[in-house]
């Protein structure tokens, strides 16, 4: 707990009071003092000084967008220092109240804002004027060195003291204003450039004032190195607006969002609201990307940021997270609020837009999050929005809202984990091959096998490939997985060779195997260390695989070929462009797939697609094998088409590699279980 913290809550948060005290302290002061005004309003220096006051704030440096909130230190406060070391404190307070009136028009300031901004002013020049007074300082008269010094010491502690009891104030009354989390040193760290730049101004004020007491002439030397703070001050502002800032669009960025809703946290209990997290997604940006070019996709990108920031509530804060994503906070602590605000936004932002003369429908999946209820911290929450727009691009519901157990990302990533450490220690239990045999359906005599991966958690339960697979075939544990298979498969084929058995063995291979460029080499150095000839490997590569990147497919095929390892297409009939792949690619086998086995019996259109494939692999001179076999019509049925092996439950299901031989040597005898699943 900080020295300025009751029961774990920050003074300023209990302290609502505060800007009420300062503005009537303000007031007070202008009143005690306003018979200062008439006498410095003789002098023509005075003027001098306030009209370059109000030519200063008129050009001061404002952010752009939004009305002004925060606070702007204006190089109006060189003048009216020098004024307060040459006329007092009222005529100080005048003409700094007349700078801030001249900000707060050209920055569309509230008048509260405006009014609390001139008081923290004159109490800071109050603070000074006390200084002053017990100084004494006179520096247009000459004295000692004695004098000098004690004058320049009165003078500069009155500049510190300006400082501090600004800042102090801004602290005090400007919590929204500051990116704060809510810690002191954080606070005190977001205002030290802001305390710099008061500090050299009013440290500048003294030589402006003994300056203009010698001649008017010498002020607008002045000018010059007053640019130069300004411009260092403006500087250090648009340093801090960048890195909030996301170039492209003018919304925020994630470090700015981040920073929002540190803003939204540090606020009172009373005054906080929500907040409620939004992530949007905009669905087939990629698309108009790779069709029309990233020019093409930065104006889309501009244009839904202005539909977004058009259709934001009051209060709302909206941020682009990077690429496509964007994201919005709002002061929302009702889910059902939430909800009904990022339907309302959905909706203006969805629609066409005009880009390279097409029409280009625009439309995002939003999640939505709610604090505290779906996460209490920053990056829980906008996690937990983020995993909810993927459930509403799932859906296709426009937008979701947060629901716990749906962390589909979270699975997967623990998947992935689980199945990456099971690779590296070399488990045999969680990885494991079991093999579905082929057989001829003329001889029934078992002629190959398909190696099938069987996967096991920690917990002992079994996850089907058809759900692993897809999490991972994107990731680099794919490649780890396919050369662990490639390894165990290899060894086996060598291993049943060595005890008298000659089984071609067919190994699966995905669509980032199928492009890897070290596949080729893997096979040779495991096929050469087991002393397993080539033409007893076959991969089974899909059609999705080879539309994916079809040069450098063709490229790894060709190389394949010229090993001597065999190559079947899978799933043959379920894609888009099968005859051409059987034009071009050097096949040894096609895979009818059991879609159209299974209803081979009962659909004549299925047996009539069967039997046309088959003839057409008889005629190129390509095998044919199907797949999903489970009962003897079937089977004679594929049998008089003429199909060339079969593999399904009627021979038998995938089975560890041990129950192999004997299985063979079943059918050698013409002892082939039927087998129903």
């Amino acid at each position: 707990m900080t020295p300025l913290s009751v029961v774990g809550v920050p003074v300023w948060r209990r302290v609502a009071a505060v800007p009420t005290a300062l503005s009537v302290i303000a007031i007070t002061l202008f009143v005690l003092t306003m018979g200062q005004v008439p006498p410095a309003a003789q002098k023509t220096p005075f003027w001098v000084m306030s009209a370059l006051a109000l030519a200063a704030a008129a050009v001061t440096y404002v952010p752009v967008g939004r009305p002004l909130r925060g606070v702007v230190v204006s190089p109006s406060l060189v003048f009216t220092f020098a004024i307060l070391l040459c006329w007092d404190l009222g005529p100080a307070i005048a003409v700094q109240a007349l700078a801030v009136t001249v900000i707060a028009v050209r920055a569309r300031q509230r008048v509260r804002h405006a009014v609390l901004s001139g008081a923290r002013y004159a109490v800071a020049f109050g603070a000074a004027y006390l200084v002053l007074l017990i100084g004494e300082p006179d520096p247009f008269q000459g004295g000692s060195l004695a004098d000098l010094a004690s004058d320049t010491l009165a003078v500069a502690l009155a500049a510190v003291t300006f400082t501090a009891v600004y800042g102090v104030a801004v602290l005090l009354t400007a919590p929204d204003a500051l990116p704060s989390s809510g810690s002191l040193r954080y606070r005190l760290a977001a205002v030290r450039d802001p305390a710099v730049h008061v500090t050299a101004l009013t440290m500048l004020s003294p030589v402006l004032a003994v300056t203009g007491h010698v001649s008017l002439g010498f002020v607008p030397l002045v000018i010059m190195p007053l640019y130069a703070v300004q411009r260092m001050a403006r500087l250090s502002q648009e340093r801090r607006r960048a890195a909030h800032t996301d170039d492209l669009t003018g919304l925020g960025n994630r470090t700015g969002l981040h920073a929002a809703y540190a803003r939204r946290q540090a606020l009172p209990a009373a005054r906080r609201r929500g907040p409620a997290l939004l992530v949007m997604d905009l669905d087939g940006f990629k698309y108009v990307n790779d069709a029309l070019g990233h020019d093409t996709g930065d104006r889309l990108l501009t244009a839904f940021a202005e539909r977004l920031r058009a259709a934001l509530p009051e209060g709302a804060y909206a941020a682009r997270l990077g690429g496509d994503e964007f994201a919005v906070l709002l002061d929302e602590r009702d889910s059902g609020c939430a909800w009904r605000a990022a339907e309302q936004i959905s909706a203006a932002v969805d629609g066409p837009v005009s880009l390279s003369g097409l029409e280009v429908e625009v439309a995002a999946a939003v999640g939505v999050a709610v604090s505290p209820q779906h996460g209490d911290d920053f990056v829980t929450l906008l996690r937990h929005a983020d995993i909810a727009m993927y459930d509403a691009k799932r859906d296709n519901t426009g937008v979701a809202l947060y629901q716990a157990g749906t962390d589909r990302h979270a699975q997967r990533l623990e998947l992935l984990d689980q199945v990456r450490h099971a690779l590296v220690t070399g488990d045999r239990e969680a990885i494991t091959l079991h093999y579905q045999p082929q057989a001829d359906l003329i001889t029934g005599r078992v002629v190959g096998v398909e190696a099938l991966l069987r996967y096991r958690g920690p917990d002992g339960e079994p996850v089907s490939p058809a759900t692993l697979i897809p999490m991972i075939e994107h990731t680099p544990v794919m490649h780890q997985l396919t050369d662990r298979i490639v390894d165990d498969a290899v060894a086996q084929a060598g291993r049943w060779r060595a005890a008298g058995l000659s089984l071609r063995t067919s190994i699966n291979v995905s669509i980032r195997d199928l492009l890897r460029d070290d596949l080729v080499e893997r096979l040779r150095g495991r096929l050469a260390e087991h002393r397993v000839p080539p033409h007893l490997l076959q991969l089974e590569i899909t059609e999705s695989a080879l539309m994916a990147d079809p040069t450098r497919a063709l490229r790894t095929i060709k190389a394949l070929r010229e090993l001597g390892v065999g190559l079947a297409l899978d799933d043959f009939g379920t894609g888009f462009s099968s005859l051409q792949h059987l034009r071009e690619i050097p096949l040894d086998e096609i895979k009818i797939d059991r879609s159209f086995v299974s209803g081979m019996t009962t659909n004549r259109h299925d047996s009539a697609i069967v039997s046309s494939v088959v003839a057409l692999a008889r005629t190129l001179g390509l095998r044919t094998v199907a797949e999903g076999i489970e009962d003897a019509p079937t089977r004679h049925r594929l049998r008089a088409a003429g199909c060339s092996l079969m593999q399904g439950y009627l021979l038998a299901p995938a089975l560890p590699a041990d129950a192999i031989p004997q299985l063979v040597a079943d059918a050698a005898a013409a002892r082939i279980p039927t087998l129903t699943p």
